[in-house]
């Protein structure tokens, strides 16, 4: 992009500068932040499949029960995206940066070694996921202010793809780890306290965001920040709008708001319902226990490879035709899985030809789901809010997208209890069909623009 095409106040020498080993190591960082989301989030699913069985956490085998638990990290995201996306905003991005580790290092390990029945557990996760929502809300947001125009969106997508890697090392360590018995639940989660220690470590050293030190009147801070990054730099005005909570309903940005909000809804019903209960809804498609947990390690690792597909594509397609192929992708497979679970008999699941279609049927949910919502959700806040409300936006949309996660995760249990496994997965199926209208409708393209002309924060 030409400088001549970056409004007057731009960040054009960030705009323009080539892809360096400064921004990996950015997105990097971040990007482990988000590894350890994934893994803490999903973990809990294999978990639940040790915990159910001790005494003190008898309540975990109610439908209730089950469903808070496996919401319990996600109930707290819902505050903490929110509250500290308004607080990265208000004290800078490398505040939080810091902060939201030192929070999940010590109630992780809380959660490994001092939860001794569903209360203290429940509590301690729940405080966990106020960190995990913060982390949401400030990893994104400096990647994005840091990255060239033409790498942003495959950086953005390297730092989501990085909570499906978490998602799948959860399942694969919970899977070698289910012999050691009754305690391998803590060991599960103790593994996620050493990765989180280095990243607090080497997180000290990244820079505070250009962006963000313009937007608060800081221009010198602001132009020796670029000058490292990009090696130039340009002059600032100072930004005229104030971080504002409100600023998320103004005329302005209120298409953007109800986009964000509503497609992230719709997609965390459906993706935290499969995702989290996917060992259960493979033992009641006929597996062991053992084997539905591998089978979830397995149908990860297509989530992965999901991923990587939007990180190829994003900047070719562009961010609303990959989320719309993803919304789509999702709503066929779930309505074909309802549709079989609904009409055949439980003891055909295992038949060679109903089981390959399963099978199938669930490598493209999670490919689908990867490759578009799951990749653009951390993408599409961050070009379509301006810098004053940029991680305000982000941890909204999360914490909108966090009602969607627990309707799901506590919805579902309930209704395969009412009536079958079949209607749960058409609920998840209506809630897909939900976001491709959305994305098509509310939608735009942010392909190849600078942040600046995106949200004309000039």
């Amino acid at each position: 992009m030409s400088d001549q095409k970056t409004p007057k106040g731009g960040f054009s020498s960030l705009d323009t500068a080539k892809t360096t080993g400064i921004h990996y190591k950015i997105t990097a960082l971040s990007a482990a932040g988000v590894f350890l989301d994934g893994y803490d989030i999903s973990i809990i699913g294999v978990a639940l499949v040790i915990i159910s069985t001790l005494s003190g956490f008898s309540y975990v085998n109610t439908p209730l029960g089950k469903g808070l638990m496996a919401a319990s990290t996600t109930i707290g995201m819902l505050f903490g995206a929110v509250i500290f996306g308004y607080i990265t905003d208000i004290r800078g991005r490398k505040f939080m940066y810091i902060w939201d580790m030192v929070i999940f290092i010590v109630f992780t390990a809380l959660i490994a070694f001092a939860s001794f029945n569903f209360t203290t557990l429940f509590v301690f996760r729940l405080i966990l996921g106020l960190a995990i929502g913060a982390d949401y809300a400030i990893s994104t947001t400096i990647i994005s202010e840091f990255s060239p125009v033409k790498s942003r969106g495959r950086l953005l997508a390297v730092n989501v793809s990085a909570w499906w890697v978490g998602s799948a090392v959860a399942y694969t360590i919970g899977f070698l780890l289910l012999p050691l018995g009754t305690e391998a639940w803590r060991y599960m989660f103790a593994l996620g306290i050493i990765p989180a220690v280095i990243v607090l470590i080497f997180r000290v050293s990244v820079p505070e965001s250009a962006r963000w030190l313009a937007h608060v009147g800081k221009s010198e801070e602001a132009k020796n920040v670029e000058q490292f990054i990009s090696g130039s730099s340009n002059e600032h005005k100072v930004s005229q709008q104030k971080s504002s909570f409100m600023e998320l309903f103004s005329k302005k940005n209120i298409r953007a708001t109800l986009f964000v909000s509503i497609f992230w809804f719709s997609y965390d019903v459906a993706f935290y319902g499969i995702g989290l209960f996917n060992p259960t809804i493979l033992e009641i498609f006929g597996l062991t226990k053992n084997l539905a947990v591998l089978g979830s390690a397995v149908f990860a690792v297509f989530a992965v490879f999901g991923s990587f597909l939007c990180i190829a594509f994003i900047d070719r397609l562009g961010r609303k035709k990959i989320t719309a192929l993803g919304f789509a992708g999702m709503a066929v497979s779930l309505l074909f899985l309802g549709i079989i679970a609904l009409l055949v008999p439980k003891s055909a699941f295992t038949d060679g030809g109903v089981a390959a279609a399963i099978v199938a049927l669930f490598i493209v949910f999670e490919v689908t789901q990867t490759m578009g919502p799951g990749g653009t959700d951390f993408v599409y806040p961050q070009e379509v809010f301006p810098t004053s409300i940029r991680a305000t936006g982000q941890g909204f949309g999360t914490s909108v997208s966090r009602i969607g996660a627990i309707l799901g995760l506590t919805a579902f249990p309930a209704i395969v209890a009412i009536a079958g496994l079949g209607s749960g997965l058409l609920f998840f199926f209506a809630f897909s069909v939900i976001g491709l209208v959305v994305t098509l409708v509310l939608g735009i393209e942010t392909r190849g623009k600078s942040l600046e002309e995106l949200t004309e924060n000039n």
